[in-house]
């Protein structure tokens, strides 16, 4: 495997265990393939600005069945108020309970995010509107009262704001205003809004009432974890099985140089010709691991990996190396509680196929971490045993 090649696959798969960050994205956009040059082989949920967004909440009663019947009356909406140019935006849909609307991407281009993420090795989570991920951040007692919560940005004398109208819980209204300060901010509760939030609030989800979740990226892209690693998987065999081809390829030729060598210096007695003690078991290893390699189960074994770690959401995944010729996985991750890697050890081992699962390790994280690092070993079962 070439440098390049390894290097590339490392990025891929460690993107793919990565849990995201949340990175705030305004209209520009420029900020974002900046952050990714920076961080390949991480994950990110953009959270857009409402700067970049029109909303929309459906009137109540529509039959409104599923997200697709959201997403088409939304579109239909955007286009009788903007015209051929609703055409461009992307539709991110949401529905919970008796509520449903819809939020429409004008100030950023998807496509090109996308893009700029792959290119830079950056697995792009999620795009959701600010104001939800907000909303999904506040305490479970705020999100299921019935009053105004706020998100705002922007200064002083120059404020956009959405309006975000809780009827216990269900989102039943949503504003985008332009004022000059929230007390310009007409039509709320006596005593103010129930909650104000901005791009500098945590916006770590939290426990509590379910919160919608729009998210701008089609929901094709990102209905099975499953195909992506299964993609990764066979990246792994390709570059793999080449190896072991320029391994083979490499030997033979130095053999064939070793026998012309040979057939010039005379020799006091015939000698049964005998290939390269050392060679052989190189050459073997190549094969054997590049077949371990191609009878590994890799789509279920990631898909198992990564539903772990977001089962335990504050496990940060920072590697895995495996070795399919004996059956032998390493991962290493973060977590803020030694309690958290045990439990997921636990967890692990308890999954078909995987045995002799350990926590191996568990130190302080290096600077510029955050948690303690740990390392997970286990033996996997491969396609020809293991």
């Amino acid at each position: 495997m070439s440098p390049s090649m390894s290097e590339s696959l490392r990025l891929s798969v460690a993107a793919r265990l990565a849990k995201p960050y949340r990175l705030f994205v305004t209209p520009t956009g420029g900020e974002f393939e900046a952050w990714c040059r920076e961080r390949p082989g991480t994950a990110v949920e953009l959270v857009v600005s409402a700067l970049a967004l029109h909303e929309l909440v459906a009137e109540p009663g529509l039959p409104l069945t599923d997200l697709d019947a959201v997403q088409a009356y939304a579109q239909q909406q955007f286009a009788h108020y903007f015209g051929a140019t609703a055409q461009r935006f992307a539709i991110a849909p949401w529905r919970l309970g008796d509520a449903a609307g819809a939020s429409a991407l004008h100030g950023l281009d998807l496509t090109a995010l996308r893009a700029q993420a792959q290119a830079a090795r950056v697995r792009l989570a999620a795009v959701r509107p600010a104001w939800a991920t907000w909303l999904a951040s506040l305490p479970a007692a705020t999100r299921a009262a019935s009053g105004s919560v706020v998100w705002h940005e922007g200064a002083e004398g120059a404020l956009t704001a959405v309006v975000i109208r809780l009827d216990r819980g269900l989102v039943t209204g949503l504003q985008s205003r332009r004022v000059q300060s929230l007390a310009d901010l007409g039509g709320l509760d006596e005593g103010g809004p129930l909650a104000v939030g901005t791009p500098a609030s945590d916006l770590a989800p939290q426990p509590g009432p379910v919160a919608p979740r729009p998210d701008f990226l089609p929901r094709s892209a990102r209905s099975s974890l499953a195909w992506p690693l299964a993609a990764t998987g066979a990246l792994v065999l390709a570059t793999a099985a080449w190896s072991a081809v320029d391994s083979h390829r490499a030997l033979d030729v130095a053999q064939a140089a070793r026998d012309r060598v040979a057939t010039l210096r005379p020799s006091p007695a015939p000698r049964p010709a005998v290939r390269s003690a050392r060679a052989e078991p190189a050459e073997n290893r190549s094969a054997v691991e590049a077949r371990a390699l191609l009878a590994m189960p890799w789509e279920p074994l990631l898909t198992r990996v990564e539903t772990a770690g977001a089962e335990a959401k504050t496990i940060a995944w920072l590697g895995l190396d495996a070795s399919a010729g004996r059956g032998e996985l390493r991962l290493e991750g973060l977590t803020p509680d030694k309690l958290l890697a045990l439990q997921l050890a636990e967890q692990l081992g308890t999954t078909p196929g995987w045995r002799q699962v350990v926590l191996s390790r568990f130190s302080a994280a290096e600077t510029g971490l955050v948690g303690q690092r740990f390392e997970i070993q286990a033996r996997v079962a491969t396609g020809g045993g293991s």
